[in-house]
């Protein structure tokens, strides 16, 4: 075996990738059982990396984390008589089944519209539609079966329930994606709104939270 180890490939010259005549070969079946092939490649691993190998790689590398890298945004895409609006999902807590809200007397107004009881806890309910001034009569529809939900939203331990027409699920969206409002978008919904997202050929309005729930919380003053 001594004189093969002198040849640094001889698996490509006499061994199982060359004539095959290595007097071993018949024995081993094949050169990666034989101790002079484990031997070179041990030496390959433990051997200096070629010049701009590291720099080659670190780049190779770092350009893999760039691609498909798009910031995105979970959202709750519903409709609200003829808008349609999302808000981060983060913001969501549960979706009830509709329920008209109990009136505070001296409270109840356009924006605020009671109480709901919601699995046991009393909610402050409020009309969205009023509060971003969105028109159209009340369940205003689509061309398909929809179901009116109560959606219930929290943010720094302040919770409201507002009823929506229609709840059309969860999405994610590229930041990059979202676009500027038109002219025509309504003043109150301009002031309240981020941006719109493109989905499904429509338009969605995207809620800006801060100003939104500054917003409902105003709606509350007496």
């Amino acid at each position: 075996m001594e004189p093969l180890a002198l040849s640094r490939t001889c698996w490509k010259e006499i061994g199982t990738f060359g004539d095959r005549s290595c007097p071993e070969h018949t024995a081993l079946a094949h050169c990666r059982n034989c101790p002079v092939y484990a031997a070179a490649g041990r030496r390959l691993l433990d051997g200096e990396f070629p010049d701009g190998y590291r720099e080659e790689w670190t780049a190779r590398l770092a350009k893999s984390k760039d691609v498909g890298d798009v910031e995105t945004i979970s959202v709750i895409v519903f409709r609200l008589r003829g808008e349609l609006l999302a808000l981060k999902t983060v913001f969501f807590q549960e979706a009830a089944e509709s329920a008209l809200p109990h009136s505070i007397p001296l409270r109840t107004g356009e924006v605020f519209r009671g109480i709901n009881n919601v699995n046991g806890e009393l909610l402050l309910c409020v009309d969205l539609a009023a509060l971003l001034g969105i028109g159209g009569e009340e369940g205003e529809t689509a061309d398909h079966k929809v179901y009116p939900r109560l959606v219930v939203i929290s943010r720094d331990k302040q919770r409201f329930a507002f009823p929506t027409d229609e709840i059309l699920g969860v999405h994610r969206f590229p930041v990059a994606g979202i676009q500027q409002l038109p002219a025509t978008v309504s003043r109150s919904i301009r002031a309240l709104t981020a941006g719109i997202l493109p989905w499904q050929g429509k338009m969605v309005g995207l809620l800006e939270e801060e100003k939104f729930f500054t917003a409902l919380s105003r709606s509350l003053a007496p």
